[in-house]
């Protein structure tokens, strides 16, 4: 599964269930280092609450850690549902 840093940004606060590989078992996100990468949101005003950055795609990240402190590909990722 391909997952933008918009939908990476959004993971990290909502830390979703994902099945990875074949497997039926959920398995729990919990962190993916974005250091380096754009911001969630471009800066805005009080009532602009900005954009989403240009090259979504770009140098993203390749693994995360679940809440077991095991690193899965995020390729790997088959589905993913709100924790």
């Amino acid at each position: 599964m391909r997952i933008h840093l918009h939908q990476l940004h959004q993971f990290q606060t909502s830390k979703p269930l994902v099945q990875v590989d074949d497997s039926d078992e959920w398995i729990q996100w919990d962190y993916c280092d974005l250091e380096g990468l754009p911001p969630e949101r471009e800066k805005g005003s009080m009532t602009d609450m900005g954009k989403i950055p240009k090259g979504q795609w770009d140098n993203l990240p390749t693994t995360f850690t679940a809440t077991n402190d095991k690193e899965y590909k995020i390729e790997d990722i088959h589905s993913y549902m709100p924790s």
